[in-house]
């Protein structure tokens, strides 16, 4: 029987260019790592806590102080850390993700496996990922555009008063896909409404969230009505009943943080797909330790955003590709497939 240790550590990122939302503005992201530590085999995780959902690095921190010594020593498959997890009593997702992650990279890495192929990924690519445009002043919105002029596919973020102006100047500079994110900025079916009407004549893709997460009824009628589709971020953490995000959403995003498990996420995907749901897999800020755990789920996925490790500096690990064609490409190295830079 292997015995286990486990720590955490500072995985703190810093941003290339301050990152807003409509929700505010960050420089940097105080995320935490983990280590996993048997037979002289090291699995790593990474938790990016996020205020929205009522976490942050100390409540990981104490997630993962709390698991007793022998808690991974008699798990031996993906679903039984997955549900020995979900029995913790501190619900911290982010690092339930974690800390699930850290033993999937170990498991991988013990059977000199990459994950993807113990899995039976249907590829080691996932679709294009999007590059997120923050918001800022117009001009630099548009000098950001300009600088991703590599990725295929725009994400925007929206939810404020200037929402059609900066469209407008985008548009004055490219016509590439754009997928837009309001980030439940806009607060009333009317102001909904009228953004979408504008949006629809802009070669967008999807809208993220265009409502808060409360007002489902109104989510329902505007899913009803909208000419673009509507995909769930914010009203969709993972445990809610998909029959009813159905009623009010083309699709779902699911990101590792929100829904606390890989195990479960490649699980909702196939509940998704009976219900006629699209599926997204995004992202926190993350370094590629993290969005290689994501990039396995997204290739299940009809969309992708795992631009998290391109908004940081200094990535801490290192392994993960992208194609020309802006594919996140795992690994053929054991486990995750990313390891700590030296």
């Amino acid at each position: 029987m292997s015995r286990f240790s486990i720590e955490t550590f500072d995985n703190e990122l810093a941003l290339e260019n301050p990152f807003t939302i409509a929700r505010g503005t960050k420089e940097t992201v105080p995320n935490v790592g983990v280590r996993l530590r048997a037979d002289r085999i090291t699995g790593y995780g990474e938790a990016g806590p996020n205020s929205r959902y009522d976490e942050d690095a100390e409540k990981v921190m104490a997630f993962v102080a709390q698991l007793p010594d022998p808690f991974f020593d008699d798990i031996d498959a993906p679903h039984a850390v997955a549900k020995k997890l979900h029995d913790v009593n501190m619900p911290v997702q982010s690092a339930r993700a974690a800390v699930e992650m850290a033993w999937l990279d170990w498991w991988g890495k013990s059977h000199q496996q990459p994950l993807w192929k113990l899995w039976e990924a249907p590829s080691n690519k996932t679709p294009s990922t999007s590059f997120t445009i923050g918001l800022d002043e117009i001009d630099v919105m548009q000098h950001k555009v300009e600088e991703a002029a590599e990725y295929p596919i725009l994400k925007v973020k929206l939810g404020t008063d200037r929402d059609r102006k900066i469209i407008r100047a985008i548009r004055e500079i490219t016509d590439k896909p754009i997928r837009v994110d309001a980030n439940e900025g806009w607060e009333t079916l009317d102001v909904a409404k009228e953004q979408i009407t504008f949006l629809a004549d802009q070669n967008i893709e999807l809208v993220e969230q265009p409502m808060p997460a409360a007002m489902h009824d109104k989510m329902t009628e505007l899913k009803q009505w909208s000419p673009l589709p509507l995909m769930a971020d914010e009203s969709f953490k993972g445990n809610e009943n998909l029959d009813k995000t159905a009623e009010a959403f083309h699709g779902i995003n699911i990101k590792l943080m929100k829904i606390g498990s890989l195990v479960k996420a490649r699980e909702v995907i196939q509940q998704a797909r009976a219900r006629d749901l699209q599926v997204m897999v995004g992202c926190m800020i993350e370094s590629s330790l993290a969005i290689s755990a994501g990039a396995l789920i997204g290739t299940w996925a009809d969309y992708v955003d795992l631009d998290g490790f391109l908004l940081i500096k200094d990535d801490p690990f290192e392994g993960l590709e992208l194609t020309t064609d802006k594919e996140v490409q795992l690994s053929d190295n054991p486990g995750l497939g990313v390891h700590p830079r030296d």
